[in-house]
């Protein structure tokens, strides 16, 4: 009884520090999760993705572009508030050398739910598989959404755990990666 009561505990307290960096604007502009998680510039862990349709994709074979992984589960109401600006997003910047891949932690997540999602979303952008949650691991995700910035290098530039916090926000980190004022 006392260790679920710790473990409640410690739960409580991260979901306050993930809400006061979100509400208050005096907070740090990382994420306050992020330097628990990927550690930005270093390589960004390579892989090998089944597409939701068939086909693969590997991160590797986007070098040369910006991309923007976003880790995202059905079940994940945050999830579901970023889709319109990410779609957005790549609507307005693919012609720029931009890439977005959603990335399903589908070891979480039920496949016909998952297309669900996709069918009520309309997603222009790759949506790509974690069946053993291997991507999942490598990028050290500690809850959804996770939203990884990575150079036209491979090198890992920002981390951005929980919801994106706006058109504005993704561009200013975006615009000078993409070589953009």
């Amino acid at each position: 009884m006392r260790k679920a009561k710790m473990v409640l505990g410690l739960g409580l307290l991260l979901l306050m520090a993930c809400q006061w960096g979100a509400a208050n604007p005096a907070a740090p502009a990382e994420d306050p999760l992020a330097p628990a998680g990927l550690t930005t510039g270093i390589p960004a862990p390579d892989f090998e993705l089944q597409h939701l349709y068939g086909g693969t994709a590997r991160l590797r074979d986007l070098r040369g572009k910006v991309v923007l992984l976003n880790f995202w589960a059905s079940w994940c109401i945050p999830c579901r508030e970023e889709m319109p600006l990410l779609a957005s997003i790549y609507r307005d910047y693919r012609a720029q050398g931009l890439e977005i891949l959603g990335i399903n932690l589908t070891s979480q997540d039920d496949l016909d739910e998952v297309r669900k999602f996709l069918e009520e979303f309309d997603l222009p952008f790759p949506i790509l598989l974690d069946p053993d949650g291997r991507a999942e691991r490598d990028y050290r995700i500690l809850g959804v959404p996770t939203t990884v910035f990575i150079t036209h290098e491979g090198i890992v530039h920002r981390v951005k755990v929980g919801v994106l916090e706006g058109r504005e926000d993704v561009e200013q980190t975006l615009r000078p990666l993409l070589g953009l004022r």
